[in-house]
């Protein structure tokens, strides 16, 4: 992926984390058009500006532990 791309799946991808309408990491890799490698390569990505993501069995989403906003 090139830089504007990767921006481009960033910003879906914490779209979709926001909403909590992800589902499972194969389902959101799905919607993002990625696999999941690189999926949770994006996900460490938002790791390293402080945003802790984690995953509802329950809810069957990703989330932010806190309120955040990019």
């Amino acid at each position: 992926m090139n830089l504007i791309q990767d921006i481009n799946k960033l910003k879906k991808l914490h779209q979709l984390i926001n909403g909590g309408k992800t589902g499972s990491s194969k389902q959101l890799a799905r919607q993002l058009q990625i696999d999941r490698t690189t999926l949770y390569i994006l996900m460490d990505e938002l790791a390293t500006l402080n945003l802790k993501i984690s995953y509802s069995r329950k809810h069957e989403t990703f989330y932010y532990e806190k309120d955040e906003k990019i």
